[in-house]
């Protein structure tokens, strides 16, 4: 079959977009008196379908497995550059690794384990080769990092070692790919990705009173501020910190973050504004039509999406008041 063109996949994406939940239905579930009520709100949209086959509010989560599976089919149908696309669901790859790799060291019970069905490999793939690093069932990139970790754990099992690893092998083929065809919107958006990473590391080793190597070892490559901004930054006051980030594309998120994490101790309101710089990123680039922009940025929005009803509905699950629900949103896409 032909491949489609970025015009066609452009057109379709067009036509979803009118379809994504927007602030105003987002704030009503949130207002919503229970879970259930949230659900109702939910199903006067094109969640309809897949409200009606719940039983319960507590199922909401096969709802959303559904959707996701539903947009991921989707972004392989139309997708004119696979090699692309495929780069933004190779997180659901690694973090099937972590899981099984972490099971295999650590647990050893024959646990039902938290998998994502959203990745590039299958999970039963993944299974087979974290079992045996020598099958040669996995592309190399994934499989010299699973027979590293396999050799490492033989001495010592380190699950903050097991993440960084897995996270670098995974990060250092996405920049090869996004280099190697040339896409410098793919490059950007990873390139902050890590930038804002790193930078949650940072605030992460302050946090625990930890110095610059214990903060290195956890650092991903490929991020725009230098290693050098790291070391000082760890010994930095948070004050220095602000000032030391103004000058930088991160400025506004590290400052409300911190000043956030200093009041409350969590890193949650600096999470939030991570996502909301890089959705914010892909919404002002989205209008290219003959790039790839808009097909990853409707990927994005509906992940983004799945996350907003995930939070409402374990806040409504849970009764908590909606002004804490709210606390955890993230910005909308449209």
């Amino acid at each position: 079959m032909p491949q489609p063109s970025y015009e066609y996949g452009v057109a379709r994406v067009r036509v979803l977009e009118t379809r994504l939940l927007t602030r105003e239905r987002i704030e009503r579930m949130v207002d919503a008196e229970s879970a259930e009520e949230a659900l109702k709100v939910l199903s006067e949209t094109s969640y309809a379908p897949l409200v009606a086959e719940l039983s319960s509010p507590y199922e909401y989560d096969e709802l959303l497995s559904k959707e996701m599976k539903r947009v991921r089919d989707f972004i392989d149908e139309i997708s004119p550059d696979p090699a692309i696309t495929d780069l933004f669901f190779l997180k659901y790859d690694f973090h099937n690794l972590k899981v099984l790799l972490k099971h295999k060291y650590l647990s050893g019970q024959d646990d039902e384990l938290p998998l994502a069905q959203m990745g590039t490999i299958p999970v039963e793939v993944l299974r087979k080769a974290v079992e045996d690093p020598d099958s040669g069932i996995l592309p190399p990139f994934m499989a010299d990092v699973v027979k590293d970790i396999d050799e490492i754990c033989v001495l010592k099992v380190d699950p903050q070692r097991i993440d960084t690893m897995l996270d670098r092998a995974m990060y250092d083929h996405i920049f090869e790919v996004c280099r190697r065809k040339r896409n410098s919107f793919a490059l950007r958006y990873f390139q902050m990705q890590v930038d804002l990473l790193n930078l949650r590391s940072l605030l992460r080793a302050k946090r625990l009173g930890q110095g610059f190597d214990f903060l290195k070892e956890m650092l991903i490559p490929h991020g725009s501020l230098s290693v050098s901004f790291y070391s000082r930054a760890i010994e930095q006051p948070y004050e220095q910190l602000i000032k030391e980030v103004e000058s930088t594309p991160y400025g506004k998120v590290v400052a409300e973050g911190v000043q956030d994490f200093l009041r409350t101790g969590t890193l949650t309101a600096f999470e939030r504004l991570m996502d909301d710089y890089l959705l914010n990123y892909v919404k002002s680039v989205r209008y290219n039509p003959f790039g790839i922009e808009a097909i990853v940025g409707y990927l994005l929005a509906k992940e983004n999406e799945i996350k907003l009803i995930r939070i409402i509905m374990v806040g409504k699950i849970n009764d908590l008041p909606a002004e804490k629900i709210r606390e955890r949103l993230r910005d909308v896409y449209v």
